[in-house]
């Protein structure tokens, strides 16, 4: 198991910078991201349901925190924002952050791909 996870320095450096300058929510999204890929619960973050609970509360407005916990949900859990008012709004809510922040393409795009998958239009979110 990990337990040296990317913070924001880390992801810039890999090219891949972060809508946060919050390296707790840097690190929570590498922990959660490298559990998904690596298909294991870290004990010591309580699993990667737990790491993604602490992500979104570590930093509210993290685009990307938001865009990985929920394409989780529409993967894993099968919500859906036909059947589910709060999930609705929180894909609302999250389009509504993504015009008011500054994000780097990569990030608008992962915001659109997540509306398009969101509102049944997988075709259209695989090729954004």
């Amino acid at each position: 198991m990990n337990s040296c996870w990317r913070d924001s320095k880390a992801w810039i450096e890999e090219g891949l910078p972060l809508s946060t300058g919050n390296n707790e929510a840097c690190k929570l999204y590498d922990a959660s991201l490298s559990q998904y890929v690596g298909w294991y619960d870290d004990p010591a973050l309580g699993g990667l349901e737990s790491s993604c609970k602490k992500l979104l509360a570590s930093d509210p407005d993290f685009v990307m925190g938001k865009v990985l916990v929920y394409g989780l949900d529409l993967l894993g859990t099968g919500k859906s924002i036909r059947t589910d008012a709060k999930f609705k709004e929180d894909i609302e809510d999250l389009i509504a952050l993504s015009e008011q922040t500054t994000l780097t393409n990569r990030e608008k795009l992962h915001v659109e791909a997540i509306n398009f998958w969101a509102n049944g239009l997988m075709k259209k979110a695989t090729n954004t």
